[in-house]
């Protein structure tokens, strides 16, 4: 039978555009860990033998998916850069619109894609290899933000320091998961309305604060549905749990397995996966460790506390951005987490707002929703770019120009 099977198996290689949606179908559901030769070929209709003489090895067939899918977007976005040719300059209110608009777009009719090219962004912050795969699908992207962004007269240096795409990629993270749920589509609106109203030119809307905290008291997940010790009372299981977030935050789900998480602490992967069977388990472990860590910082009495929990202990391995991240791109093929996500979606900016409180104070008024939307820029930015020293001073510095974007309002 298997033989039958094989001998109705294609031997013409896949077209552009069936590669682009076995790849997504694969990555959808598995994530880009599972995007191996052998399951590829299974969904094409092909031997493993056709997708290597045609392309080559697993980094020439996810070439060819990334060169597939931006050939896609180019043909999607040529419709949108149409309407902006036509618009012309953009109006703070259209230009909000037509941004809601993509978003939903992209978290919907075009969500496959959209997931393929979180997952192999995400993957290039820790992967070298990809990156020059990926470089031609990034630029077409960030070329067309770019321009809507122009178009619609964002502050240059916005775009010039990576914060403006940073926080359309944030979004769109978000928007993958969290587009079914009201209240996330009300709070995206109102953050676009915001950002390109100038930030704080509206900030004396009562009415956008109080619509800010009921969102957030709708999107929050309760206290009391966390446990205080991630992964239960063991010190062993309380130790796997902060690891699980720290290696979550690194490298996604993909950092997760058993054997690593159990040698790392010592103990036998078989005591470990009897605590946590399935991955997922290991997921949800490192997922509330990583939230009472975000609770934690953002409770924290003052700045110098703030620091001390980003600098000892999990903060210091735990970059809470990356970790963000990480769990909505998990949560677009693990629902369950979806609860989450929303949890630290509304969570963004908390921490910010004190910031500018003690260090900005000429900026005084400026709010949380306002606060929220220069922390969505910097999560985006810090996940385009590798760890390390470098992708703290990018960071560093779009949060210095958008401080002085605020500071510049009226």
């Amino acid at each position: 039978m298997t033989d039958v099977a094989g001998a109705r198996r294609s031997r013409k290689a896949p077209s552009p555009q069936a590669l682009l949606a076995a790849a997504c179908g694969i990555v959808s559901n598995e994530g880009l860990a599972g995007l191996t030769l052998r399951p590829l070929a299974e969904a094409l209709g092909v031997s493993v033998t056709v997708l290597t003489n045609h392309y080559g090895a697993r980094a020439d067939v996810i070439a060819a998916v990334c060169d597939a899918a931006c050939e896609h977007d180019r043909q999607l976005l040529d419709r949108w850069r149409a309407m902006l040719d036509a618009l012309g300059t953009l109006s703070p209110s259209i230009a909000a619109g037509l941004a809601e608009t993509m978003l939903e777009e992209c978290a919907t009719e075009q969500r496959a894609v959209s997931v393929l090219y979180l997952e192999v962004l995400h993957a290039c912050t820790w992967d070298e290899a990809l990156r020059p795969l990926f470089a031609a699908w990034s630029a077409e992207r960030h070329g067309f933000w770019q321009l809507f962004a122009e178009r619609a007269e964002l502050a240059p240096s916005l775009l010039a320091s990576g914060w403006w795409h940073g926080y359309m990629i944030a979004e769109l993270a978000y928007s993958l998961v969290l587009n079914p749920v009201s209240s996330y589509r009300t709070l995206r609106r109102l953050c676009l309305r915001r950002l390109f109203a100038g930030g704080v030119a509206t900030r004396a809307d009562a009415g956008d604060a109080a619509l800010f905290a009921l969102l957030l008291e709708q999107m929050q997940v309760v206290s009391g549905d966390l446990s205080d010790e991630p992964g239960g009372a063991s010190a062993w299981a309380a130790q796997a749990a902060r690891l699980c977030g720290r290696k979550l935050a690194a490298q996604g789900v993909h950092g997760l397995t058993h054997r690593a998480i159990a040698a790392e602490i010592g103990i036998p992967h078989t005591t470990l996966s009897y605590r946590y069977p399935a991955q997922r388990d290991l997921v949800i472990a490192g997922l509330e460790s990583i939230i009472a860590h975000i609770r934690f910082a953002v409770d924290a009495d003052s700045l110098t506390e703030l620091q001390r929990l980003r600098v000892e202990g999990d903060g210091k391995q735990l970059d809470l951005a990356r970790a963000n991240f990480a769990v909505a791109i998990a949560a677009t093929r693990m629902p369950e987490l979806s609860t989450y996500t929303a949890d630290m979606r509304s969570r963004r900016g908390n921490n910010l707002a004190k910031v500018f409180t003690k260090y900005l104070p000429q900026t005084a008024g400026i709010d949380g929703l306002c606060a929220q939307v220069i922390s969505m820029g910097l999560t985006g930015l810090t996940n385009t770019e590798p760890p390390g020293d470098a992708s703290d001073k990018t960071v560093a510095a779009a949060f210095g120009v958008a401080a002085q974007w605020l500071q510049q309002q009226p």
